[in-house]
């Protein structure tokens, strides 16, 4: 099954979703899973739909997820997986901690383990190959154009979804 449909199926099942973005804005495709965020800010508007900026510290909002009490929760990241930078991959939520994510406050398996006891809701983790993580660098094309097709994805189910 490609992305999309999986996103689609997903949101489809599912009436209150939950999206957080992770990354540091100061280095380069680290950014990903934050540009998503923004981008989805502009497309996505819905009272079933929390849009989280998680940062380098997302592990500070497993309150506000817990209290919004998604049904599913999309974790976007990006995630150095040996593949084309721009490439996105849903990844196994087991496997989490022997891919290099980007450097979090709380290691992000230990995270999952929290919100997957605490909120009780299905998470999904998608991962974006970087380019490059440099600290100061702008984001790569190829991670941009990866970022606003898969943000159009998200916008597009959540419509059909959610009229």
């Amino acid at each position: 099954m490609n992305l999309a449909s999986f996103i689609i199926e997903k949101t489809a099942a599912h009436k209150k979703i939950a999206v957080l973005g992770v990354g540091s804005v100061l280095r380069s495709d680290d950014a990903a899973g934050m540009y998503l965020i923004e981008k989805l800010q502009e497309l996505a508007n819905s009272e079933n739909l929390l849009l989280i900026a998680g940062s380098t510290a997302p592990e500070n909002f497993t309150g506000v997820i817990k209290d919004f009490d998604p049904d599913i929760l999309f974790i976007v990241d990006a995630a150095k997986m040996g593949l084309e930078p721009g490439e996105i991959r849903v990844l196994d939520t087991d496997d989490a901690g022997g891919l290099s994510f980007s450097t979090h406050m709380l290691p992000l398996p230990v995270m999952l383990r929290f919100l997957q006891r605490e909120a009780g809701c299905e998470i999904v983790c998608i991962g974006i190959q970087p380019q490059s993580t440099k600290f100061g660098s702008e984001m790569s094309e190829a991670v941009k154009s990866a970022v606003e097709s898969l943000a159009q994805t998200f916008a597009q189910s959540f419509r059909k979804n959610n009229p």
